[in-house]
């Protein structure tokens, strides 16, 4: 069944939004380093080989974590690639890559996909959240350059949204070339970044197994033809477990409120949540999908210290 999701209650005017992302440069405020945590569970490989990342239960999508297409082939260049290309409806499209030091083609490892907000790159975004300082050796990490330093958030039609097109190259690229875990696909964004995890989470709820939107809000529809006479959206896709993190100091905060709102009906969740580590987040009750919510007291429009950490262990529970 189909979601939609009311734009009635929008406090902030969609044009002052993009005018606040639109500020965001490309040094995106980077996080402290924080403790390294585990990612549960196995994921099986074609030859049988060491195996990574099949969380437990928390809502998540899918299951078993099967190795990609690209499992067996020989291994390929680990560390921090940039440079990469792929062509997306006629464009070179660039994006780098972290393959983990212990990567040898046999092992399957989960996927983030990491994307900068408005001006930025996929090396700002790597340095805004600085994932790999804990996890460097336990997944694969892609940073994708939006197409002029943004984000396609206007397009709706997939078939026709040149950004939602460049993921999904990337995908298959990641899932045919690297030994990946074809069912532990994971974006997280920040600011336009953000934004642009929940429009694709809209359009590619069967696709990835879980969001996080930092700083961000949405999604929306550009054209405005997509929602019904209670003024709610129209989202094709599936269900999928989703984090919300936002500074109480941010401007967006009314945005990611909408996104918690249009998560909480996508993902049949209750009104009441409880607590959930870290600390100040909580978890809705009775979801269908997992839906994490973290409100950071004095926190203005940065990524949290804790916000990498906490997608982290937000994807390893899925």
């Amino acid at each position: 069944m189909r979601t939609r999701f009311s734009l009635a209650s929008r406090s902030v005017p969609l044009a002052a939004c993009i005018a606040l992302l639109a500020a965001c440069s490309s040094d995106d405020p980077a996080p402290a380093d924080a403790p390294p945590a585990v990612l549960t569970g196995d994921a099986p490989a074609p030859d049988g080989s060491a195996q990574v990342g099949d969380g437990g239960g928390g809502g998540g999508g899918g299951g078993g974590g099967g190795g990609s297409a690209g499992c067996g082939s020989p291994a390929t260049q680990t560390g921090y690639v940039t440079g990469l290309s792929v062509t997306v409806a006629g464009r070179a499209r660039t994006y780098a890559i972290n393959l983990p030091s212990t990567y040898d083609g046999k092992r399957a490892f989960p996927v983030i996909f990491a994307f900068h907000g408005d001006g930025g790159t996929g090396n700002s975004a790597r340095n805004a959240f600085k994932f790999e300082a804990a996890h460097e050796a336990d997944a694969i990490f892609v940073y994708p350059d939006g197409r002029n330093k943004t984000w396609d958030l206007e397009t709706w039609e997939a078939s026709q949204n040149e950004d939602v097109q460049l993921i999904d190259a990337l995908i298959a690229e990641v899932k045919t070339t690297r030994c990946a875990q074809a069912d532990r696909i994971f974006a997280a964004g920040f600011s336009r970044g953000g934004f642009f995890a929940n429009h694709l989470g809209c359009h590619r709820g069967g696709v990835l197994r879980g969001i996080a939107s930092h700083g961000g809000g949405g999604p929306y529809d550009g054209t405005n033809s997509h929602y019904d006479n209670q003024g709610r959206l129209d989202c094709p896709g599936d269900p999928v477990p989703a984090l919300i993190v936002i500074g109480s100091n941010d401007g967006l905060l009314p945005d990611s409120r909408e996104s918690r709102t249009f998560w909480r009906f996508k993902n049949s969740c209750q009104n009441t949540s409880q607590a959930s580590p870290p600390d100040p987040c909580v978890a809705h009750d009775g979801c269908g999908k997992s839906l994490k919510w973290c409100q950071i007291g004095g926190l203005g429009h940065q990524v949290w210290s804790n916000g990498a950490e906490a997608t982290w262990d937000f994807f390893a529970g899925l």
